[in-house]
């Protein structure tokens, strides 16, 4: 079946409502126009020139997480994600055009220090490992070096809004420097004896890689544990999604054709990622180049090989044994791993096969978190309010720890976990780091 363009698409929508019980955004105001029916219209008449770009337009397809929740539910697979994605770029373009364009919009023009700001994460940081791995280092210096006692001590965190300093609080503690150099480029099956499961590449991320290196680390551990050769390219660049979903279509094409050649030398079975939102970015890619015939057959190669790094140890690795503690375990999914890559049950069948362990379904886990990239920074109410419903769902099932199955899901739910003060009750982790404890803890019974 031929795969629409975001411009077909928006127009195949019937307003049937299969979506509506799926929007989180829509699930919480209860407003059409915070629902996918509401957004496709808006965007629709914006994309066609029936209405012009406005504040109005801007905020509320700004506060559609992009979760895909919608997609997975509509019967004819109207892609709203896609569509909100196409409007925020042309409402991009017009803020950033001459200002004798600007005019004709009532949108506001970020201030220079902000819109610098903004540029240079985006441009110069994100996709310099470099640059990604100074900023690790300057987190760590803050973290170890009794600064930021100093810092909240002379209440300096009081000067930043209420969401950043609650971020600042649940930030994973950094690794030293020592410990966050390259990855080894190859890494063989653990047991050399056995038949290999295949040969794949691991997509370390560009934050992934400062803020959750050990993930990352655990990560080749357990791909090498259940049998696989591992290959870790260092050319390597970030997967572009941050940059996609806020209208910057070029950089997103640039970074993308920088990993498919990156992966390409590699000549693997899979590529492996380990954060949904990542691995549903590199699995768009073939999209991304639907209109340029010179990178598009690569672009598909690349795209067929994307694995989540769930999907690919509980298909076709050798588990070790693993032995939890008589914990209670629950499972938050990430929304673009189970809606986007279609991986639904992978994670959970992993921890189920813990033994000593109880596992417990979270209820309306079908429901995003809240996190959906950074937009927990950009829509804080709205994504607390999401949160909130979330952790009712959580406490119900009486849980000691909290799976995830990617990196900004993992730092949401830590939030939720935070703002409900129930540190010393419940634990969030990343699927990967909870199978390798769970693997070095039946090693050494």
């Amino acid at each position: 079946m031929k795969t629409l363009t975001p411009e077909e698409s928006m127009n195949t929508c019937v307003r049937c409502g299969a979506c509506r019980g799926v929007c989180p955004t829509l699930d919480i105001t209860g407003r059409e126009a915070d629902g996918p029916r509401g957004r496709v219209l808006m965007a629709r008449s914006l994309i066609n020139g029936e209405i012009p770009v406005n504040s109005e337009i801007k905020e509320q397809l700004d506060r559609c997480l992009l979760c895909s929740a919608c997609v997975d539910a509509c019967p004819i697979d109207v892609q709203v994600p896609d569509i909100v994605m196409l409007a925020k770029e042309r409402i991009a373009a017009t803020i950033e055009a001459p200002s004798s364009q600007m005019e004709k919009s009532d949108i506001r023009q970020p201030t220079y220090p902000v819109r610098t700001f903004k540029d240079y994460f985006f441009e110069k940081v994100l996709p310099n490992q470099k640059r990604l791995n100074t900023v690790g280092n300057l987190l760590w210096m803050y973290q170890k070096s009794g600064l930021r006692t100093v810092v909240k001590g002379l209440g300096i965190m009081k000067l930043f809004p209420e969401q950043m300093r609650m971020m600042e609080e649940i930030t994973p503690a950094i690794l030293p420097p020592s410990k966050r150099k390259s990855h080894p480029v190859y890494t063989p099956r653990e047991n050399e004896e056995k038949q290999s499961k295949g040969k794949v590449a691991f997509f370390q991320g560009c934050i992934m890689d400062v803020m959750f290196r050990e993930t990352n680390d655990n990560s080749i551990k357990l791909l090498s544990k259940t049998g696989f050769d591992v290959v870790t390219p260092s050319e390597q660049m970030c997967c572009g999604a941050l940059h996609h979903h806020n209208g910057k279509k070029e950089k997103t094409m640039e970074l993308a054709k920088a990993n498919i050649e990156a992966f390409e030398k590699a000549e693997v079975d899979y590529i492996i990622s380990n954060a949904g939102g990542c691995g549903a970015a590199l699995a768009e890619y073939a999209e991304l180049f639907r209109d340029d015939p010179t990178w598009l057959e690569r672009a598909k190669k690349f795209s067929a090989k994307i694995r989540d790094i769930s999907e690919i140890v509980h298909e076709k690795g050798d588990m070790p044994k693993t032995a939890g503690n008589g914990e209670r375990v629950t499972f938050q999914p990430s929304c673009h791993l189970q809606y986007v890559m279609k991986v639904k049950d992978a994670p959970a069948k992993l921890v189920k096969q813990v033994s000593e362990t109880e596992y417990v379904e979270l209820p309306d886990k079908k429901f995003c978190c809240g996190s959906a990239g950074i937009y927990n920074l950009l829509q804080p109410k709205l994504a607390n309010d999401i949160l909130d419903k979330k952790m009712k769902n959580v406490k119900s099932t009486n849980s000691a720890v909290l799976i995830t199955a990617n990196p900004g899901c993992y730092l949401q739910m830590k939030l939720g976990i935070h703002r409900e003060g129930m540190q010393d009750v419940i634990e969030a982790q990343h699927v990967v780091d909870y199978l390798i404890h769970s693997i070095e803890r039946a090693e050494k019974k």
